[in-house]
């Protein structure tokens, strides 16, 4: 996203602690976070801090800690965002923003196309869904390009699954959007899990993916992030 802040990073190893993954005959490379404890997952702002992740990362205590939604020019959520029993933002009408990723107050990880009919404990609106009823979604954009993606996956047995997704040879870069649904249904299969619903989260420059095997750090800071606390 737009931002005058930048971030100094290290660069890093692409192929160093990852995956591969071969769809049309690119290469590319990708890392899981399968969340055993949903419950404990917490959504944070970071759109007035714009602290980095690696600093996020330990000063919440997270042992694993990924990027959120995307944000606007003023460095405010694009779309619906609430956490910490506040809303930052309602949702907004979106063809691109599409998908609605929340848990509610009984626990559960929901990700939809429709907003919570309920309370909740954490949402925020992104997209595009990239599965939806078990299918791999079809669009079409006016312009595209190769950037790395950030993905909320949930499998048959509602497990929530986060993936970082890069090219090959560049941490920086990786499939298209339009590509994405299908390269996320064949990480699926590598895995040996069957998604039902996936969505998109911010990628490209505004990302970021910190667990014990990788950290895979932002180029511009990250306005929301996904923390999985230490015991």
């Amino acid at each position: 996203m737009p931002t005058e802040k930048k971030i100094e990073i290290k660069v890093d190893e692409p192929e160093k602690g990852m995956r591969k993954v071969v769809f049309q005959e690119q290469k590319f490379l990708f890392l899981e976070q399968k969340i055993g404890q949903p419950e404990k997952l917490i959504l944070l702002p970071n759109f007035e801090k714009k602290l980095a992740s690696t600093e996020l990362f330990k000063d919440n205590n997270c042992r694993f800690l990924i990027n959120g939604g995307f944000y606007d020019q003023q460095d405010q959520p694009l779309g619906w965002f609430f956490t910490q029993r506040s809303l930052f933002k309602k949702e907004i009408k979106s063809a691109l923003l599409n998908g609605f990723f929340f848990q509610d107050k009984q626990g559960k990880i929901i990700i939809d196309d429709v907003g919570p009919q309920g309370p909740v404990v954490w949402g925020l609106q992104t997209g595009p869904l990239l599965i939806f009823q078990n299918q791999p979604v079809r669009f079409r954009l006016a312009r595209d390009e190769q950037a790395r993606r950030m993905v909320a996956a949930l499998n048959q047995k509602d497990e929530l699954i986060f993936l970082v997704i890069t090219d090959s040879d560049s941490l920086a870069i990786g499939p298209s959007l339009t590509d994405l649904p299908a390269v996320v249904k064949k990480i699926g299969e590598e895995l040996k899990e069957e998604f039902k619903t996936s969505v998109n989260l911010d990628g490209g420059t505004a990302s970021a993916f910190i667990n014990q095997a990788k950290k895979i750090k932002e180029y511009t800071w990250i306005g929301s992030f996904f923390c999985l606390p230490n015991d």
